[in-house]
């Protein structure tokens, strides 16, 4: 087939949209499809040069940078064109401290500005300018991806005004609008541009089963066309040999922001039994390293590369609620590595995610509180893991993924 997949995205960024994206245009092509991307320009972005793009046969880009992000003069990591970035305290997790009067005022300016783009925020302006795109090749198939949402957007202008012909349009939603926990604008003023898109689809795709349910209870006209196939993993499957290791090293490698997940459990216990751990994401000056536990930002692929190889026992911490799942974990299921799989939200989410993980025997699961994170980890010391393998798997490799994507 002949796809374009359209997303509002820069594809090198190192962000887990970016590589989800490459992921699932890998397999796409990989099935034997003719893949053109149209996306983010890497114009003014500050790209990883360490990301595999995968081989389309042809890529429209065009810039998005708005005064916004020009005045985003301070920030934690390269960060989307659409997302606000919190700076927390390595002393308060719960954001008490009262900000500087320069923060206070940059703040109150950087939002002011947000506020003049629309519910779309600074990436309409990359769809103002991505919507003079015209060809004249018949696609078989359209998908676009968010995040960002202007990607939807942007494929309905474009085949509504007989710039794009395509004979199905595929919606793949990695994160819901509204319901997303790490929405700024709040529920109700998403909730109708959400609608409006999703009433223009034929086909929705989101990423997690309990996803599913609450956007098929919030948005009930279009439950019949939304369906879920997991996330694609980026990296292929293989094998370490940790057999010289002395103990166990064990790593979080992504982001904890507070409000979306909450990773001090996890650092408390790490501190108390004294394991060797290395934490890699944002915020990086929430917890405060020691000798044993270390601190780093969200750094390039081949940085993280070195501190994700030498840990064999890695942390997969779910999301407080929301029910979206954490792209790390189809990631980490193709690697030989002990995998703590933390829970957290509410019981009945936890419960659907670990009936659909469960079954593959990889994942050590757990609560997310302090006795129940201490408990997993004597077993993995104790190498007490009943049923569970190391061994990686393929379930989520690209192809398959890919054709799930594709309803095959």
């Amino acid at each position: 087939m002949r796809i374009l997949v359209i997303s509002g995205y820069c594809p090198r960024d190192n962000h887990s949209a970016a590589l989800s994206h490459n992921a699932y245009i890998e397999g796409l092509i990989k099935l034997g499809n003719r893949i053109d991307l149209l996306c983010y320009s890497e114009k003014n972005f500050k790209v990883d040069k360490q990301m595999a793009i995968p081989k389309i046969e042809n890529k429209y880009e065009y810039d998005g940078l708005s005064l916004y992000e020009k005045l985003a003069l301070k920030r934690e990591h390269n960060d989307s064109p659409a997302t606000n970035v919190t700076d927390y305290s390595a002393t308060d997790s719960k954001r008490n401290t009262v900000p500087s009067f320069k923060s206070k005022l940059v703040s109150k300016v950087k939002n002011s500005v947000r506020s003049l783009y629309g519910i779309y925020n600074p990436s309409i302006v990359w769809f103002r300018r991505a919507k003079r795109f015209k060809t004249n090749v018949h696609y078989d198939c359209v998908i676009s991806m968010s995040y960002p949402q202007v990607s939807h957007l942007l494929a309905n202008y474009l085949r509504s005004h007989k710039r794009v012909i395509a004979d199905k349009w595929i919606q793949l939603w990695e994160d819901p609008w509204a319901a997303d926990l790490g929405n700024v604008d709040g529920l109700k003023k998403c909730v109708k541009p959400e609608g409006k898109l999703l009433d223009e689809a034929e086909d929705i795709v989101y990423v997690s089963p309990i996803t599913l349910i609450h956007q098929q209870e919030l948005f009930p006209f279009a439950k019949d066309k939304m369906r879920w196939c997991p996330l694609a993993a980026y990296y292929n499957a293989e094998a370490i040999d940790y057999s010289g290791f002395k103990e166990n090293h064990y790593g979080y490698f992504g982001d904890y922001t507070p409000y979306i997940r909450n990773l001090e459990p996890f650092y408390n216990v790490a501190v108390k039994k004294d394991i060797s751990v290395d934490i890699c994401g944002f915020p990086s000056n929430l917890f405060p390293s020691n000798n044993r536990v270390a601190i780093y930002p969200r750094l390039p692929l081949g940085e993280l590369k070195k501190h994700e190889d030498k840990a064999n026992v890695v942390v997969c911490l779910f999301n407080l609620g929301g029910g979206q799942i954490p792209g790390k974990i189809y990631q980490l299921a193709a690697t030989n590595k002990v995998i703590l799989a933390i829970l957290d939200g509410p019981e009945d989410e936890q419960a659907i995610i670990k009936e659909y993980f469960e079954k593959f025997n990889r994942f050590v699961f757990c609560q997310n509180n302090e006795q129940s994170i201490s408990e997993a980890i004597d077993r993995i010391e104790a190498n007490d893991l009943g049923d569970v393998s190391n061994e990686p798997i393929d379930s989520f490799s690209v192809e398959k993924v890919a054709k799930m994507l594709l309803g095959d």
